[in-house]
């Protein structure tokens, strides 16, 4: 394809090593439908076959034979357009699909900016669809966009992120056309079709220019509310958005607050948060508010839907949950009612929010029920619960005047109540004030991540393709928690990590200054006075345990960055998933623990050879990087240092064994001098294969204070100490012997 080529074109996007039949099949049948269609010669439309093959034989000239009736674009040419690729792509799977990945998004951008890209659709596996998604999901919001995927159904988030990329179920596996998959991708030929040639002779944008925009958050049991609201809005000249909030619709809703597209947001329905403080599945993250808050924008938040949490079909509900009060939406969805002690959480993580922001805010409050379902002879009517959520809410806010709460005798779904957040709205909002809505162009809808300054990271910044399947507000997160670090350790004070058993132990290690907390089924068993070796036997299932410690830790802690020990060997959970779990819940990183790292001999040895072993902690810790979470695990020696700084671990921790000193702690372990070795030993391999990684020394005989200064003293690029035992249960034997102590020396004659 000429440089100077500028005729409007689709990409026909696969990999034609092992995809060409399916590529050439896909791309007649678009050229079909453009041409049928098209009114005039003005919408033609060029198809443009892209090959972005990772084989290890380039199939680039071969294939470029194979389809000579389309213009053809190999995978060489895929890779010279990004400056950043070598010419060979990595031996490594996984990294060559991250390189093409991110080549095929800058070839891609670079054809939307010179006016030629018209669409793109794609074909392929969870392979595939991993690959083309990442580059598909960069584009403008209006740009059609389709991948015909084995993996359309089930969890796509992560692949559609909060773009509108369409995932078309392939059926049967991408693997020759046969009568089943000639049919389907006839069917997303023709509607990819209609989607370009719709939009070029239209416009490109199809906007209503001209109005403001304003986000609307909506449930199924807050719609009455929501519709009301939207039809006096658009009376007022307004355009609306409604977003259902289903966690995914909140991010989408505040990317484009981000991206400047939304002027104002009545958030009436913040179910989003329940979920996230209980632990449901339409959850947000702890961004939640945070765009629209410092974008500065006139807001307008409700309670909508805070009396449930989400749940998929009823024998999915955790078991520690089974006895509460549910309501069986439909076979497929099931709602729990929320408690008094829920509610003040929620309302505590609002507040907090609201509290730290400066710009225009009113947060309405209906005393008469919050959806649907809170209403009198209704499964979830509970007016103790509201009653809290409320007054709580009143409490907790501090007013000024572009900080307000309004209180109504309303029920959330009373157009009384609709009304009142109108006014709300056009009162802070100044209507004459707001900046008319942008048209969707080129520029406005590029991906947030893309914008993210890796350099100012790192000396030796990472390419973005090293986090396909992270969140934008994920990985800004994940970054900024490490520039902190690292601007703490130029000025010489060493990084503190903490584990943390109970709630009490992680508000005071917050108190006492500490840098990350990290909570782990250990933890649990040893402030209950049992050894920490107890998180490695079946007493428990390790997952659960942790899931189960963050609803008792996380609301507690205000600022530091709290994270998850994962049992990366669980032989009965789907890893990806549970870490998106481990994310929605509010977790900003993870650490392997129960690990293998602790069992020597021939058990050990059992266990690497049954499937068991280190590895599967270092696939979890590559996994939860790439998502863009922070990765601090545990090393027990060079090679597996090694192994998981090249899994892009963020923070090593060099693991001495089980800490010594106290009533439950080991009385076999290395001595503090060979500590000084080994710890230098896993520093100097970690550091080897990634000079930006931060080290931590952590267990045996570094149990005080003062061993962990003098490890750090005769260590060089070793950053810091974790510890477990050393920060909550020896302070806590010591602490209560002493105060016992005291107690009974009391004199009273």
């Amino acid at each position: 394809m000429p440089a100077d080529d500028k005729t409007r074109r689709v990409f026909c996007i696969g990999t034609a090593d092992t995809k060409l039949d399916e590529l050439r099949f896909l791309a007649n049948a678009v050229r079909s439908n453009l041409a049928a269609f098209s009114s005039s010669s003005s919408s033609k439309v060029e198809v443009t076959v892209v090959d972005v093959s990772v084989g290890r034989n380039d199939s680039g000239s071969g294939s470029a034979h194979n389809v000579t009736d389309f213009a053809f674009v190999s995978r060489n040419g895929v890779l010279r357009s990004d400056s950043e690729a070598a010419d060979q792509l990595p031996e490594d799977r996984g990294e060559a699909v991250d390189v093409m990945s991110k080549a095929l998004g800058v070839f891609l951008t670079k054809s939307q900016n010179d006016g030629v890209l018209a669409g793109a659709i794609g074909v392929g596996g969870s392979g595939g669809t991993a690959l083309i998604s990442l580059a598909l999901r960069s584009l403008p919001i209006g740009v059609p966009k389709v991948i015909v995927s084995t993996v359309a159904s089930g969890r796509t988030d992560h692949y559609v992120g909060t773009s509108d990329l369409v995932l078309f179920p392939s059926i049967v596996d991408v693997c020759g056309i046969n009568s089943v998959s000639r049919v389907v991708l006839s069917n997303a030929a023709a509607a990819f079709g209609g989607m370009v040639i719709g939009r070029v002779e239209r416009g490109e944008s199809g906007g209503e220019g001209g109005k403001s925009t304003v986000g609307l958050t909506m449930f199924g049991v807050t719609t009455s509310c929501v519709n009301a609201v939207k039809e006096r809005l658009e009376k007022e000249g307004y355009e609306t958005l409604v977003f259902h909030a289903t966690g995914v619709g909140g991010r989408a809703m505040e990317s484009l607050v981000k991206e400047g597209f939304i002027k104002g947001v009545l958030d009436i329905t913040t179910t989003e948060v329940a979920d996230y403080v209980v632990g449901g599945v339409m959850a947000c993250d702890a961004s939640r508010f945070d765009a629209t808050l410092e974008k500065g924008i006139p807001l307008v938040l409700s309670v909508g839907a805070l009396d449930m949490v989400n749940f998929g079909a009823k024998d999915t509900i955790p078991s520690n949950f089974q006895n509460r009060k549910i309501h069986e939406h439909n076979k497929q969805v099931s709602l729990m009612r929320t408690t008094v002690d829920e509610s003040k959480k929620f309302a505590s993580f609002i507040a907090d929010k609201l509290n730290k922001s400066s710009s225009k805010v009113v947060v309405c409050l209906p005393q008469k029920g919050v959806s649907a379902l809170d209403a009198p002879g209704m499964s979830f009517y509970d007016p103790e619960a509201t009653a809290t959520l409320i007054n709580e809410l009143k409490s907790l806010i501090q007013t000024n005047e572009d900080r307000q709460v309004k209180v109504y005798p309303h029920h959330i779904n009373d157009p009384e109540f609709a009304t009142a957040l109108v006014d709300s709205f056009l009162e802070i909002s100044k209507k004459s004030h707001l900046q008319s809505t942008p048209e969707l162009s080129q520029q406005v809808h590029e991906s947030s991540v893309a914008q993210i300054n890796f350099s100012s990271y790192e000396t030796n910044p990472r390419s973005l393709s090293d986090f396909p399947g992270a969140k934008p507000e994920t990985l800004q997160r994940t970054w900024a928690i490490l520039q902190q670090l690292r601007d703490q350790i130029n000025k010489g004070i060493p990084i503190i990590g903490a584990g943390a058993g109970t709630g009490i132990s992680a508000k005071f290690e917050e108190a006492g200054g500490v840098d990350l907390i990290v909570l782990y089924n250990s933890g649990r068993f040893r402030m209950a006075g049992r050894g920490s070796l107890a998180g490695l036997l079946p007493f428990a299932d390790a997952n659960a345990v942790v899931l189960d410690m963050a609803n008792e830790v996380l609301p507690v802690v205000k600022k530091v960055p709290v994270l998850a020990g994962v049992c990366g060997t669980d032989p009965f959970r789907r890893m990806d998933f549970f870490l998106r779990q481990v994310e929605s819940i509010g977790f900003f990183g993870v650490q392997n623990f129960p690990t293998v790292g602790l069992i020597d001999g021939n058990f050990r040895q059992n266990l690497e050879e049954t499937g068991m072993g280190y590895r599967l902690e270092v696939e979890m810790i590559e996994k939860a990087h790439k998502m863009g979470l922070l990765t601090t695990p545990y090393a027990f020696n060079e090679d597996e240092a090694v192994e998981m700084a090249k899994g892009g671990a963020d923070i090593i921790v060099a693991h001495m064994g089980l800490t010594t000193a106290g009533s439950i702690g080991a009385k076999t372990a290395v001595s503090l001098e060979e500590s000084v070795v080994r710890v230098q030993n896993i520093a100097d391999a970690a550091l080897r294969i990634n000079p930006n990684a931060i080290v931590l020394c952590h267990g045996g005989p570094i149990s005080s204070p003062k061993e962990a200064e003098f490890v750090l003293k005769n260590t060089k690029g070793v950053h810091g100490f974790y510890g477990a035992s050393s920060m909550e249960r020896l302070p806590v034997e010591q602490a209560i012997t002493s105060t016992m102590q005291q107690y009974k020396s009391i004199s009273f004659h």
